[in-house]
């Protein structure tokens, strides 16, 4: 390094400047330090040596990029060196290291009451901890309170303004809930009665979709009798009324707030941070192919490491029910033992699709 400043500090422009900034610049410097019109020649002279060999370097590309590179592997040193010099001057730094494991573990296996306590306890040990506050505001996102949120991650940024992880969070609660605060303003001083009609024309029209399979149970689809026995008296419109009823009970609970948001709930278990195995993913993929199997490993793994989520366990309960009515509605004795096998197949993903539908109109809940 020719000193303690950048290349780009010397020439007064951003890292990520293009080259027809750094070349108006040079020009500007050049203009204003030549020694032939500045009044102080020496200064005038270091100055225009040093912003010189700056421009030679950043306006070659082959030799920019070798200048990156070994920037690069110089701050992340100093950086390294500032959090050891930091934790040696600061023998709490250890311990609000443990916590905030600790309250992460706690964050992704559900237990927010305790992981706000956990980080409350490192924030008071350490008030510009950006990391604790970084974890609370995924705490508070989770919990369907973007505004706590918000505050947390402000401060998350405060401390610590080059966490682009935490900024994207913010910036996404901004795009999807406080953009949408005038909406969600009007939608309250709306009729409650023109809100129970909604949410009893919707589920109405799934259970009028459930009590058609009675009238109109259909032929059994040949093809399936060859390549998918197990499933071999199922009729088209028993797998479309099943799908299509599905998918308006999965907007009804999404859109009255009864399932958070599906992204949290199924994608990311606990935010954008993974739970030990992705159960939800599991669910997801294998559902398709046998519900009742991609249930039971959610529920069984999610239970021992604490990520079952409530919003999910309310929807298996809907397509349980969606299930039993429409074995009933089949009325065909034989049929009735591989609805009930193979129901929450049809079920599952249109409910998860109505969910989604129904998480645009409420991207967030207070």
């Amino acid at each position: 390094m020719h000193s303690t400043s950048t290349y780009y500090e010397i020439l007064g422009v951003p890292k990520g400047a293009t080259l027809v900034q750094i070349k108006r610049r040079y020009k500007q410097l050049a203009h204003k330090y030549h020694p032939d019109v500045a009044r102080d020649k020496e200064t005038a002279h270091r100055l225009f040596i040093e912003f010189t060999e700056a421009y030679e370097v950043l306006s070659d590309p082959a030799r920019r990029r070798a200048y990156d590179a070994n920037l690069n592997i110089h701050q992340a040193r100093e950086a390294e060196r500032f959090v050891q010099d930091n934790e040696r001057s600061n023998p709490q730094a250890e311990t609000v290291k443990k916590l905030l494991q600790d309250a992460q573990l706690a964050y992704i296996q559900r237990r927010f009451t305790e992981a706000i306590e956990i980080i409350g306890r490192a924030i008071a040990m350490d008030p510009t901890s950006g990391s604790a506050y970084a974890i609370l505001g995924d705490v508070m996102r989770v919990k369907g309170k973007p505004g706590e949120a918000v505050k947390a991650y402000s401060y998350a940024l405060q401390y610590n303004p080059t966490d682009k992880e935490t900024e994207k969070k913010l910036m996404d609660i901004v795009s999807k809930y406080v953009a949408k605060t005038s909406k969600a303003a009007a939608e309250t001083e709306a009729s409650p009665k023109a809100h129970v009609v909604v949410n009893i024309v919707i589920v109405g029209a799934a259970l009028f979709l459930l009590f058609l399979i009675w009238l109109y149970p259909g032929a059994p689809i040949v093809s399936l009798k060859t390549y998918v026995p197990p499933a071999a008296l199922w009729s088209a419109n028993l797998a479309g009324f099943i799908a299509a009823s599905s998918l308006l009970i999965g907007l009804a609970l999404s859109v009255n707030g009864l399932v958070a948001n599906p992204d949290e709930e199924i994608l990311f278990e606990g935010g954008n941070n993974w739970a030990v195995v992705p159960t939800g993913i599991g669910l997801l993929f294998g559902s398709g192919f046998f519900f009742l199997g991609a249930a039971a490993f959610y529920l069984l793994v999610g239970f021992i490491q604490g990520s079952v989520s409530r919003s999910v366990v309310t929807v298996f309960a809907c397509v349980t029910a969606v299930v039993l009515i429409a074995a009933i509605m089949y009325n065909r004795d034989p049929a009735i033992k591989q609805v009930l096998l193979f129901g929450g197949n049809v079920s599952f993903l249109p409910m998860l699709i109505g969910w989604y539908i129904g998480a645009a109109f409420r991207p967030y809940n207070e």
